[in-house]
């Protein structure tokens, strides 16, 4: 992901020549999540995959004043370790309902 990310999205030599700058908002949606190191696995699923974000911390303020944070561990690029709410997480995938519960996404790399 980080090669697409560097690669394809910015402005480019030639101003807006690069595929990421869309007037839609799809491709700047897949950046952003990219970015904070989540992803949606699919519409019809609600789990998303972690991947190594490009902010050492990244907070949201949910409903009900909950706030996730998303902290990463070392700059990485290989994802070592994660836990949510202190306990590790098992693969690469962690529950949206979980993270509506507003605790800490800590990934790990190296």
């Amino acid at each position: 992901m980080n090669t697409i990310m560097n690669r394809f999205y910015g402005m480019g030599q030639y101003g807006l020549a690069l595929s990421g700058m869309d007037d839609a908002g799809e491709m700047s949606a897949w950046y952003v999540f990219n970015a904070i190191g989540l992803y949606p696995y699919s519409p019809a699923d609600p789990k998303y995959i972690v991947s190594v974000p490009l902010f050492e911390k990244t907070t949201f303020r949910l409903d009900g004043g909950k706030i996730l944070t998303i902290l990463m561990k070392h700059s990485g690029e290989r994802i070592t370790s994660i836990t949510y709410d202190g306990r590790e997480v098992h693969g690469y995938f962690v529950d949206s309902s979980d993270l509506e519960k507003g605790k800490d996404l800590v990934i790990t790399t190296n």
